[in-house]
């Protein structure tokens, strides 16, 4: 190992801003860092430091060549981790002031940019980003020895959260639209309490606004000014409302944030703003409106969606709708909000719109003279809707069930009847967007439309998941979750696929059998290989290779320790980790790779324009690549923790 005096700033300046953390700080910090950096030449063989050395006064960014991790535990060395150009090493050791726990050796001539640490670390500590990329870092690839242990989850912290939902809000907020102005309820300042009041009874609103004789807004009075004034302090009814007004009014303009108005009344503690013509008091009233008029207006905000949902009444409006959904999750991922947490917020909007729709098309077929039949019903998504991860229109998956009538002829009128339902409903939900699912699965299916006790039946029959599709049948099933109808016929049923299935050590075997066969992407020295697809083109099925694997073993976990409570993937690692104390650190790592790997395939989705599934790694960063090899390397822990818990040996 040699090392020299730094003769070239300048061009270590430009390879450090190539790559994370550097490329996250500023110009001048990244310039004054290179010029207190050293240049240190390794050769192919020789290690730039021994397990349990205690690390110096730099740490190490990897110029040119290659290192592997080399781990001496139970009398075995075991190579742990490949570090290629680009990466820094030695970043645990001094963020957690702790020898080694590794060996780095060079596996080709390698050059290193040595940055003193007591400069480095106080930037990093300073600026977010980079701060939160070191933490990503030691969480994905410093596994070795004992668990990792942060004060707070990386890059999950409910400050950080808030941040960037509210950056998403912001960045995808639509305007201020007044509305007619018919609507908008003014007063002069010498209105009377009394009529003011009889005034905001017959209107409905919570509020009247004081107006000169221009129409500019003077005050604000509430129904909350008025009970406090007339009942509370006892004034006369007779006073003029220009006593009790709240003045000045907050007002805005036309067309500006409605996001931002509402961040305005949260700040100064109102219940509504006023619109004007120009933004001021000073010109011509236009409407007021609360923080919820706003949130209604604003279609990029769930509640906007929500109720635009509740009232659409056309295909093209629902696609519209759907359209917008989508763009939503879009600005919440670009954000870096958890894509678990976005796949809950598209479940209820997508369950919104099939109450809807069932609604709709209900009444038309009463209109045909179809009138619905007098059982209980419950429309059931399963899949990855039944799981809440339903973040693109990618196939719908569902299913009908429905009270027995203790006749089978008057069984199969009724199955008529809901086929005929959910015909219409699916040929809705496929304008609107959605893909119809290649395998059936859709409650038109007579499979997947049946009586409470036809799905008890086949539940209860220990061949039912023997042959065939059996195994997928009643991974589907296991994912099964309530949209609308009769809440109990749904919970009844997922009790029953809770207690057979997970009583059901044969199938949990094949279950288990079916997460270890599934070969994660990475070569003999950890890095990721890719295949053929279509047209030849290389690329990485990570729906297959990485989600499968990890949406499947929770399952089985979920069944091994009855917990019953989440629907999501995300959820059930976290009840795992909360409940099973020795899965703790397994749980979290698990749950953190199918975060990453489903925002990483809906924002895939979303930029091709399909589900997703196929990713080609050139589009990649090099911070994503590392953690996507990171996330197959936390696939290969879970499919050892499941071969071992489930006593399934393939080999």
């Amino acid at each position: 190992m040699s090392t020299s005096r730094n003769l070239i700033p300048g061009r270590i300046a430009d390879s450090l801003k190539r790559f994370p953390p550097f490329s996250m700080l500023g110009e001048e910090e990244v310039r004054s860092l290179a010029a207190q950096a050293s240049v240190t030449m390794v050769s192919e063989g020789d290690c730039v430091w021994r397990q349990g050395d205690r690390p110096g006064l730099e740490v190490h960014f990897l110029a040119r060549g290659r290192v592997e991790y080399l781990w001496n535990h139970d009398d075995r060395l075991e190579r742990v981790d490949v570090r290629d150009v680009g990466d820094v090493l030695g970043l645990s050791a001094h963020v957690k002031g702790e020898a080694f726990r590794v060996t780095a050796k060079a596996v080709e001539d390698s050059l290193f940019y040595g940055l003193p640490w007591a400069v480095l670390g106080p930037l990093i500590e300073k600026n977010d980003a980079a701060r939160h990329y070191v933490r990503r870092h030691l969480f994905w690839v410093v596994r070795v020895g004992h668990a990792i242990d942060f004060t707070e989850d990386p890059g999950e912290t409910g400050v950080g959260r808030s941040k960037n939902i509210l950056q998403a809000h912001l960045d995808g907020a639509q305007v201020v639209n007044p509305r007619p102005i018919d609507r908008l309820l003014t007063c002069s300042e010498d209105t009377t309490l009394l009529d003011a009041a009889k005034e905001m009874r017959r209107a409905g609103v919570p509020s009247i606004l004081v107006v000169d004789d221009a129409g500019r807004p003077r005050g604000i009075v509430s129904s909350t000014n008025l009970v406090q004034s007339a009942v509370v302090d006892g004034m006369d009814r007779a006073t003029p409302v220009g006593r009790i007004m709240t003045s000045p009014v907050v007002t805005v303009s036309p067309g500006s944030s409605a996001t931002a108005a509402i961040l305005q009344m949260l700040r100064q503690r109102i219940g509504q703003v006023c619109v004007t013509e120009d933004g001021t008091p000073n010109s011509r009233a236009l409407d007021v409106a609360t923080h919820k008029d706003l949130l209604a207006q604003n279609g990029h905000h769930p509640a906007g969606l929500l109720r635009e949902l509740r009232y659409a009444d056309s295909p093209a409006r629902f696609r519209e709708l759907c359209d917008e959904i989508e763009a939503i999750a879009s600005s919440y991922l670009h954000a870096g909000v958890s894509a678990i947490y976005v796949g809950q917020i598209c479940a209820e909007l997508y369950d919104e719109l099939v109450q809807r729709l069932l609604e709709r098309t209900g009444a038309q077929l009463l209109a045909e003279g179809f009138p619905m039949p007098e059982v209980a019903w419950a429309w059931m998504s399963v899949g990855s809707d039944g799981r809440r991860e339903q973040i693109l229109r990618t196939d719908m998956d569902n299913a009908f069930v429905f009270a027995s009538a203790g006749e089978a002829a008057r069984d199969e009128e009724h199955r008529a009847f809901f086929i005929k339902w959910a015909d219409r409903v699916i040929d809705q939900m496929a304008a609107a967007g959605f893909a119809r699912c290649q395998g059936g699965v859709m409650a038109l299916n007579p499979r997947w439309c049946r009586t409470e006790r036809e799905w008890a039946d086949e539940v209860c029959d220990a061949q039912s998941f023997a042959g065939g599709d059996g195994l997928l049948r009643a991974s589907v099933l296991f994912d099964l979750r309530f949209v609308a109808g009769s809440p109990d016929l749904c919970a009844e049923l997922r009790t029953l696929v809770f207690k057979q299935v997970g009583a059901d050590t044969r199938l949990q075997r094949r279950m288990a059998e079916a997460v270890i066969d599934a070969t994660p992407p990475l070569n003999f020295i950890g890095r990721l290989v890719v295949e053929a697809f279509g047209g030849g083109d290389e690329q990485l099925d990570i729906k297959a290779r990485g989600m499968g694997p990890l949406r499947d073993a929770a399952r089985l976990f979920a069944l091994k320790y009855n917990l019953s409570r989440r629907h999501s993937t995300g959820g059930r690692w976290e009840e795992l980790r909360r409940n099973v104390p020795a899965r703790a650190e397994l749980a979290l790592q698990a749950r953190d790779a199918y975060d990453f790997l489903l925002r990483l395939r809906s924002l895939n989705g979303l930029r091709r324009g399909d589900s997703g599934r196929h990713l080609d790694p050139s589009t990649l960063s090099k911070l994503e690549r590392t953690q996507l090899s990171s996330v197959f390397d936390v696939v290969r822990s879970v499919q050892q923790a499941v071969k071992i818990e489930f006593h399934v040996d393939l080999t």
